[in-house]
């Protein structure tokens, strides 16, 4: 008996969904247990009118800042054109060029980026040999690679399920990509009986299941040598192209890199390279006005200031743009400035108003702002001190 009133239950629903799809103006295409090759056909075509829309809309959407990025970072709901912008602007910051439909669907909903990531990982020349405290051997990876982890880990604290890039690279180091990768990186055409192919494909078959563990890679054993390279290289945002000369009197297949991908992906190793030496350029003048700001109001007032105030993350992309690492930025600097300027203007109202607005913020922003506020208006600040000698009390 619930069998069958569950069974007519089921049935209700299903024709309330279809009297609702109907009256949203759906259509509704019966189908067999065999299928509608017709009716498949035309799904798949509405399939990529959808997504070429979709592309066109992402390339066409307006452009929007940083903080305006960020700041949509963090909220519950976006409108779909907000959501259209945000990843245009994803698009943008990650690859450094204009966002075209063809670049969004390269792009891949940010799955090329992680490819090329770990093609920079794997390129990167790795450390020397270093002994663990029971003298076992191992190659430590590049610092980009460690700086990801460790990246990943500071910023998703809570976390118990980090990507290991670390380890994904050294299975690729053991494979010996690396020395595969520089010749086709620099063009050299390969046949796919060298030395280096045959033992990276015998490597890949003998520990099968570690690379099916660590790099989700199923490794036929009756499979070529050419053919694992292949999988490996479409792990990394790479493809081939082949041609078969004519060599004493038989065809012979060489292989390299497709050019159009090469060019592409050496331009943005070029444009993440440089966005690494302008954060560290970036960070160094950070410390170093820090070091200037604690030294002076250690000097001036005699209060030991940080000399790293807190630096707030700008919400960078976090699609593996840069190395999902939070950048630099201005934000705690410029929320200073802005209460000083308040401050400025407060003074005029009395001492109380001034100190009622200091215990708005942290310590170190009070600090920050003292010092912004002597430098914007040293009458101002002369008056505050004589009204209020302690100031300083107010610190900590």
């Amino acid at each position: 008996m619930w069998s069958r009133n569950c069974n007519t239950s089921i049935r209700v629903s299903w024709a309330d969904l279809r009297s609702l799809l109907l009256e949203m103006g759906n259509t509704i295409i019966p189908l067999g247990n065999a299928g509608d090759e017709g009716t498949s056909r035309w799904m798949k075509a509405a399939g990529i009118a959808i997504d070429e829309e979709h592309y066109r809309k992402v390339a066409n959407a307006k452009d929007i800042d940083r903080r305006t990025y960020t700041s949509r970072q963090h909220q519950d709901y976006l409108k779909p054109e907000e959501v259209l912008e945000c990843e245009k602007f994803r698009i943008q910051d990650t690859y450094g060029i204009s966002v075209t439909p063809e670049l969004v669907e390269q792009d891949d909903g940010g799955r090329l980026i992680k490819k090329i990531v770990a093609l920079e990982a794997i390129l990167a020349a790795p450390l020397d040999m270093v002994a663990d405290e029971q003298g076992r051997e191992f190659i430590p990876p590049p610092p980009v690679v460690a700086e990801r982890d460790k990246s990943e880990r500071e910023r998703l604290a809570i976390c118990t399920d980090w990507s290991n890039h670390s380890t994904s690279w050294l299975m690729r180091h053991r494979l010996g990509l690396r020395a595969v990768l520089m010749d086709l990186m620099a063009g050299v055409e390969i046949k796919g009986d060298e030395a280096m192919i045959q033992v990276l494909a015998e490597f890949s078959k003998r520990n099968a299941s570690h690379v099916k563990g660590i790099l989700n890679l199923t490794i036929p054993l009756d499979e070529s040598p050419v053919w694992i390279l292949g999988q490996y290289l479409s792990q990394l945002g790479l493809s081939t192209e082949s041609r078969r000369p004519l060599l004493d009197g038989q065809r012979v297949r060489y292989y390299r890199l497709n050019t159009e991908d090469v060019v592409f992906i050496q331009n943005l190793l070029e444009y993440r390279q440089r966005q690494r030496r302008e954060k560290e350029k970036k960070r160094q003048e950070e410390q170093e006005r820090n070091a200037a700001y604690a030294a002076r109001m250690q000097m001036q007032y005699g209060i030991n200031a940080p000399s790293t105030p807190p630096i707030n993350e700008d919400g960078s992309n976090n699609w593996e743009g840069m190395d999902t690492e939070p950048e630099l930025s201005d934000s705690w600097w410029e929320r200073v400035k802005y209460y000083a300027q308040l401050v400025v203007e407060l003074v005029e109202c009395g001492v109380n108003a001034v100190k009622e607005l200091l215990c708005t913020l942290t310590i170190d922003e009070r600090l920050g702002v003292m010092l912004e506020f002597e430098d914007l208006d040293p009458d101002k600040f002369a008056q505050l001190v004589t009204d209020a000698p302690q100031w300083t009390e107010w610190m900590g």
